[in-house]
């Protein structure tokens, strides 16, 4: 990798290039986080939804087994949802501190990146 300035190329530290790559790294582990974080929110949703109807129906419920639907009892699906969703709460919660670490070591290298990016001048000076 190299910066450019001033039709000047300079080459980039060992050191700086495994911080970019880190960054970069550290981007895609974020996103994954996020997307994860967001599934188990909606699935959550979905759960919490399911309690709410089975608050008003009575009788036998259905629950899908693989592809067949199997009869259940109110209580026994109102558990398994219940179980469920604290799974649920405590995967989202796990997921939150690892969007705090990571954001954390983002915007530390951010930072450093940055810092050495003004060294050598902010004018027409890129990373590529």
């Amino acid at each position: 990798m190299q910066w450019r300035k001033a039709g000047i190329k300079m080459d980039l530290s060992e050191d700086t290039k495994k911080d970019l790559m880190e960054y970069q790294k550290l981007q895609q582990q974020l996103q994954f986080v996020l997307m994860q974080k967001q599934q188990a929110t909606i699935a959550q949703r979905e759960s919490q939804k399911a309690l709410e109807e089975l608050k008003t129906s009575s009788g036998m419920c259905y629950k899908f087994a693989g592809g067949v639907l199997v009869p259940k009892t109110k209580e026994d699906v109102v558990k398994q949802l219940g179980e469920e969703r604290e799974s649920l709460e405590l995967r989202e919660k796990s997921l939150s501190k690892q969007e705090e670490l990571f954001t954390q070591k983002l915007l530390s290298l951010e930072k450093k990146l940055s810092a050495l990016k003004n060294t050598f001048g902010s004018d027409g000076a890129s990373m590529s």
